[in-house]
C-alpha cells in the first residue's frame, strides 16, 4: 500500500485547513460535461515567516501572478490564515511562468520567487525574510528555476529603489563585469533538462533578467552617476549587438521591462534629444511585428498624451495592428471631437468665468492644485509658453483642484507667483463636473480644444514637453478648426 510522505501529508493537511483558490473546479465539471479531460492542477501551498516591523505592513494577501504579453498580471489572490499560510489550485492547460507576490515585487523585486507551472506539480514555499525555502512532491523543473531566482536578486540589489544611496556604478560596475556575468552565463551552461522548450525558455529569462535590471540601474535615482563615457564593456556590447526577435520574451513577466529599459537607456545616453518621437527610432532593432505591437501600446499607455501627436503617432500605427492595440487606441480618442463640457468656475475675485466665453479660441487647461508638487514644476514652462504665444489665438487656462478651506491659500499663490494666463478653481476639487467629467484622479492633466469648444485631447502633452510647443504651432498655422 502507497505510504505518503511526511511532506505530502503536511500539504494536505494545509490544504484542508485553507480556504484554497481552487479556480479550476467549474472549468473541470464543464469539460467534463462536454466530455473533455478535465484541467489538471498544479497545487502550490506555503507559509509566510516575516515579522511586522515598524518599517513595514503585515502581509495579509499573496498575488500569484502569470504573464500575458511580457508583463506579470494578477492571475488570482489568497488571504493568509491566522498561521501566515496560503494555497493556490491553478489549472494549467499550458506550463508556463508564474510569480508569487507578497508585496515585494513592488518595493524591491526581491526575493524573486518565480514558478515554471506544470500539472500535477505540488510545491511548498516556507518564506522568509532573505528568499524562500522549495519543497513538495513534485518540484519539476523549479528547483533549477531557483537558482535562476537568486542570479536575478544579485542583480536586483544594484538596479532597485530600495538600495539607491549606498549602490552606485562604483559598486556595481565591478559586480557586473566580474560576478554577475559570469556567473550567469556559468550557470546558463548547466540548464540541459530533457525538456528543450523549458531549456530555451529558461536561459533567455536569465538573459533577459541582468539585462533588464542592467539597464534599469541606469534609470532609477543614485547619489553618483557615472559619465557618458564611462560603461563596463558588457553595456557597450548590450547596446551595440540588442536586436529583440524571440517571441518567447512575451512569456517573461519583464519581457516588456527589458525593452523599455533599453530603450530608455538609449534615450537618456543622448540626452533625449528625441522627445517622445524616440519610438518610431526603436522599430530597426524589434524585427517581429508581435513585439513591436505589445512595445508600442504598452508604452503608449504610459504616455497617452502622445496618442493625439500626428508626428509621433502616423510612424506607428502600421505596427499597432493586434485587436488589443486597436481598441486601446479607439478608448483613448473616443471623445476627440466631441462638444468639451460648458463650465463654469470663478477666478481670484469670485467672478465666475465659463468655458464658453472662449469660443473662438484654442484652449489649453492645466488642471492642478497648489499641493502639487509636480503641478508646480510645470509652472515655468507654462509661463514661457504664454509667453512666446501671447497675443495668439490660444487661451492658457489653469484650474485648481484644490480644496475650499484652501481658497485663500489658492489665491496668494496664484498673486505671489504671479501666474497668467485665465486662473480658475473647481468647485468640490476632484468631486468637480470637469473632474467627473474627464475622469481625472491624479494630477497634473492638461485638456487642448478647438475654437469650436470640441475636444483635441483630453490627455494633452504638459508644457515641459516640446511636442506641445510643435503641436500649438501647427494648429495656429492650419486653417481648420
Amino acid at each position: 500500500m502507497f505510504k505518503e510522505s511526511n511532506k505530502l501529508r503536511k500539504m494536505k493537511k494545509i490544504l484542508k485547513t485553507l480556504i484554497i483558490v481552487s479556480i479550476a473546479l467549474s472549468q473541470s465539471f464543464t469539460n467534463y460535461a462536454n466530455n473533455k479531460k478535465p484541467v489538471e492542477l498544479a497545487v502550490i501551498t506555503g507559509k509566510i515567516n516575516i515579522p511586522k516591523t515598524e518599517y513595514t505592513t503585515e502581509i495579509t494577501e499573496v498575488i500569484l501572478k502569470n504573464v500575458v504579453d511580457g508583463k506579470t498580471e494578477t492571475f488570482t489572490t489568497t488571504k493568509l490564515n491566522s498561521n501566515g499560510e496560503f494555497g493556490f489550485s491553478v489549472p494549467i492547460t499550458n506550463p508556463g511562468f508564474y510569480y508569487i507576490d507578497y508585496g515585494q515585487m513592488l518595493r524591491s523585486k526581491r526575493p524573486l520567487i518565480r514558478l515554471y507551472l506544470e500539472p500535477k506539480l505540488e510545491l511548498n514555499l516556507d518564506i522568509n525574510e532573505k528568499g524562500y525555502i522549495l519543497s513538495g512532491s513534485n518540484l519539476g523543473h523549479n528547483e533549477l528555476v531557483k537558482q535562476a531566482n537568486a542570479i536575478s536578486d544579485k542583480f536586483a540589489f544594484y538596479s532597485c529603489s530600495a538600495e539607491i544611496s549606498n549602490n552606485t556604478y562604483e559598486q556595481f560596475f565591478p559586480f557586473l563585469e566580474n560576478e554577475g556575468v559570469p556567473i550567469a552565463n556559468n550557470f546558463i551552461k548547466t540548464i540541459n533538462t530533457k525538456d528543450v522548450a523549458f531549456n530555451n525558455l529558461l536561459k533567455l529569462a536569465v538573459q533577459t533578467d541582468i539585462k533588464e535590471h542592467s539597464f534599469c540601474f541606469f534609470r532609477m535615482p543614485k547619489d553618483k552617476f557615472p559619465e557618458t563615457n564611462n560603461r563596463p564593456s558588457i553595456i557597450n556590447e548590450w547596446e551595440k549587438n540588442m536586436i529583440f526577435s524571440d517571441l518567447n520574451l512575451l512569456k517573461l513577466g519583464n519581457g516588456f521591462d527589458l525593452m523599455d529599459n533599453y530603450f530608455f537607456y538609449q534615450q537618456w545616453q543622448s540626452k533625449f534629444k528625441n522627445g517622445a518621437s524616440y519610438l518610431s527610432s526603436c522599430i530597426p532593432q524589434i524585427t517581429q511585428p508581435e513585439l513591436i505591437d505589445v512595445f508600442f501600446r504598452e508604452s503608449l499607455m504610459r504616455n497617452t498624451e502622445a496618442l493625439s501627436n500626428e508626428i509621433i503617432m502616423n510612424p506607428l500605427y502600421p505596427y499597432l495592428t493586434s485587436a488589443k492595440s486597436k481598441a486601446f487606441i479607439k478608448n483613448i480618442l473616443k471623445d476627440k471631437g466631441q462638444k468639451g463640457l460648458q463650465f463654469t468656475c470663478k477666478d481670484i475675485n469670485d467672478k465666475p468665468v465659463s468655458f464658453s466665453d472662449f469660443e473662438g479660441k484654442y484652449v489649453y487647461i492645466d488642471i492642478w492644485a497648489t499641493w502639487c508638487a509636480p503641478c508646480k514644476a510645470e509652472i515655468p514652462h507654462l509661463k514661457a509658453l504664454e509667453e512666446e504665444l501671447s497675443g495668439s489665438d490660444i487661451v492658457f487656462m489653469s484650474i485648481s483642484l484644490d480644496k475650499k478651506a484652501d481658497l485663500q491659500k489658492w489665491k496668494n499663490f496664484v498673486k505671489k507667483e504671479a501666474l497668467g494666463g485665465v486662473q480658475l478653481i473647481a468647485e468640490n476639487d476632484f468631486n468637480s463636473d470637469l473632474a467627473n467629467t474627464y475622469k481625472i484622479n491624479s494630477i497634473p492633466r492638461f485638456l487642448l480644444f478647438d475654437k469650436s469648444g470640441n475636444i483635441i485631447n483630453t490627455q494633452a502633452d504638459r508644457p515641459s514637453n516640446p511636442e506641445l510647443k510643435k503641436q500649438l504651432n501647427e494648429l495656429l498655422e492650419s486653417k481648420v478648426n
